[in-house]
């Protein structure tokens, strides 16, 4: 009885241990208290099982009661769960160093108590069932304890999934009261035309009460590598703070050979209504909350900068246009200083941006070689017109997505709702637009627009300009009897086709 009671007790302890480092966050001090006080909890739980002469008086031993042996273990494992800081505030009385960490005594016990209360619950229910069903017999014993090390995986399965959802409830509640508070989690990004890298100089960013933050892209006043209009590239640090209300900003434009500077005041009312609010975007597998997270600065010849903000998703919007100043920026080197790759001042760095294929890519190399810089083109591109879509198809088929991309670079999914109530504002020219649906056998379709620039500028300039339309709509028209799908601009009896294009049909395994 007794070696059997004491293998019992060892193994209820340890057993109860591994149930607390399970049920709580991975943590090596935590570990490390769990080793230290091991032997103490081997100690309890022998106690419960020998010294127990309430029992003994009760001889609940020979017909156990469960609600008993429940109610009596919690009680006797949170006492001397809560004994044992308080053993080692005496313990350390001698010991200053020691004794000041458990001087706040009751601190020390309330902010160890939800720990206490789990070992304590593990505790008494391995020490129940032992004492109920199993410390008679070695044959019930042994399955009990194999039932143990089945439970705890399912303990830690249950305590994990219990801790991400309470984790990620904490983080919404800070996101909304960050969101309440006119703070956000966002990072700065980079962007420039494929054929004409920059590197940033200096940037500041400054906030409404006045404050300003220095930054840098990449940890480093880097280059963009394989860079594309309006894409984000070298990103700043993330951070969760107010909205910029201005930008000071220094760049170098390698194929100019000239520095750029920027100081302005940016749209801080759009930035904030932009990311207060959580937006649905649909995919094939269900729909998602997505949100606004960075703000792009687009840099191109010319010292045209224009300032988008970013999402998780597939929302771009653009937040302004901006105009920076030439400036002169002497660098005074010495014959001796060694100039660091990367260092804006390195002729040797200046040389191999132009040229690294990684950079801007040979076919683009090119075809700008010789050529001279397109000042104006990028605001060209923002050329916007008021217009909607609108969605002519056949009676089977039920459009889920249609992903807008424009050549302002900014970019807007339409789906349920969206798709046939939307209306009139201004929006640039498309530049690509990708329509998701399933027929009637649901089998995935798409219909891809890809639409020629130089083509479908001239065509709003003639439609808007010349025939002078104030308003129009582009009517996608998808014809699954014919595959076929048009797009089409239209206002009451004027009309002017964009493209035609063919139905994709995926199949019914894509």
């Amino acid at each position: 009885m007794t070696v059997k009671s004491i293998i019992s007790a060892i193994l209820v302890a340890i057993l109860g241990l591994i149930g607390l480092l399970c049920t709580q966050n991975d943590d090596l001090n935590l570990m490390y208290a769990v080793f230290c006080c091991t032997p103490y909890v081997i100690l309890m739980t022998i106690f419960y099982f020998h010294f127990n002469s309430i029992r003994r008086k009760l001889n609940l031993l020979d017909k156990p009661n469960i609600l008993f042996e429940l109610a009596y273990g919690f009680v006797f494992y949170l006492a001397f769960c809560i004994l044992f800081p308080v053993i080692l505030f005496l313990g350390t009385l001698g010991d200053e160093y020691e004794h000041k960490l458990y001087k706040d005594l009751g601190n020390v016990i309330l902010e160890l108590f939800p720990l206490f209360l789990t070992l304590s619950l593990f505790l008494t229910f391995f020490s129940s069932i032992i004492i109920v069903w199993a410390i008679k017999s070695y044959k019930t014993l042994l399955p009990v304890f194999i039932g143990y090390f089945i439970l705890i995986p399912m303990i830690y399965t249950f305590a994990q999934n219990t801790r991400e959802y309470k984790k990620a409830k904490e983080k919404a509640e800070v996101i909304a009261y960050d969101i309440k508070e006119g703070r956000y989690e966002w990072h700065g990004a980079m962007s420039n035309p494929t054929a004409y890298p920059v590197q940033l100089y200096k940037g500041t960013f400054t906030f409404p009460k006045g404050e300003k933050n220095d930054f840098t892209f990449s940890e480093g006043n880097t280059v963009n590598y394989g860079a594309k209009w309006g894409a984000d590239g070298a990103e700043t640090r993330k951070q969760t703070s107010l909205m910029p209300n201005a930008l000071d900003i220094t760049w170098y434009s390698f194929v100019e050979d000239a520095f750029y500077r920027l100081n302005s005041p940016i749209d801080h009312d759009k930035l904030r209504t932009l990311f207060s609010k959580s937006y649905l975007d649909v995919r094939s597998r269900g729909n998602f909350e997505e949100h606004f997270d960075s703000i792009i600065m687009g840099f191109a010849p010319g010292g045209v900068m224009v300032v988008w903000a970013g999402s998780s998703g597939r929302r771009q919007i653009e937040i302004g246009s901006y105009q920076g100043e030439k400036v002169i920026i002497a660098k005074q080197v010495s014959n001796t200083e060694q100039l660091a790759y990367g260092d804006l001042f390195n002729s040797a760095w200046r040389k191999k941006v132009l040229t690294d294929t990684m950079i801007v890519p040979s076919k683009i190399q090119k075809l700008t070689k010789n050529k001279p810089i397109p000042y104006g083109y990028w605001d060209k591109l923002r050329t916007s017109y008021n217009w909607r879509p609108t969605f002519v198809v056949s009676p089977e088929i039920k459009i889920f997505a249609a992903d807008f991309s424009f050549y302002n670079a900014e970019r807007f999914v339409f789906f349920e709702e969206s798709l046939q109530k939307n209306v009139y504002e201004k929006r640039g020219v498309p530049e690509n637009v990708y329509i998701k649906w399933y027929d009637k056998n649901g089998h995935r379709c798409a219909v891809d627009f890809e639409f020629n620039e130089e083509k479908t500028f001239k065509k709003f300039d003639v439609f808007f300009n010349a025939k002078k339309n104030t308003a129009a709509e582009i009517e996608f028209n998808i014809d699954q009897k014919t595959k076929t799908a048009t797009a089409t601009l239209k206002n009451g009896n004027s009309q002017l086709l964009l493209l035609e294009t063919k139905i994709i049909a995926y199949g019914e395994n894509f």
